[in-house]
């Protein structure tokens, strides 16, 4: 059986009516590396319920504070480093605005919210990320 996880895209739209975007930098360990919200998908659990609780788990996010989430069609299939075959599913979580992150240093050691004029190949380091971003910039909402 597939491992299940999802990658969770957060965003607010700001005054300027443009999307900022919350990028997250990973650890030593995990080799400094930006990337959207990621985790796994436990068992019995659905993938929608995953991607809210792993924003909450990886940012402080409040129940409060969240706007909408939206299923994204995307998906994407590979090999992740311990040879498991994957399963992940994106999905975008738009928020009412900027928050009190609080990142968890086990996995996380820095934060910034990213202009969506800004947002680049350079900005995460996985290429499933990158066009998760430019899926949500799209995102008519």
């Amino acid at each position: 059986m597939k491992k299940r996880k999802i990658q969770t895209i957060i965003f607010y739209n700001a005054a300027n009516n443009r999307k900022q975007f919350l990028l997250l930098k990973m650890n030593e360990r995990r080799k400094f590396l930006w990337q959207n919200v990621t985790g796994k998908v436990e068992k019995d659990e659905k993938y929608s319920h995953a991607a809210i609780r792993e924003a909450q788990e990886e940012t402080g996010l409040k129940k409060k504070n969240i706007k909408a989430i939206f299923k994204s069609g995307m998906k994407y299939t590979f090999i992740d480093q311990w040879n498991k075959d994957v399963k992940e599913k994106i999905f975008f979580l738009e928020c009412h605005g900027e928050w009190d992150v609080k990142i968890d240093p086990s996995e996380h050691c820095d934060y910034k919210w990213v202009d969506e004029k800004d947002i680049s190949r350079e900005s995460v380091h996985f290429d499933s990320n990158y066009r998760a971003l430019l899926a949500a910039k799209e995102l008519d909402n």
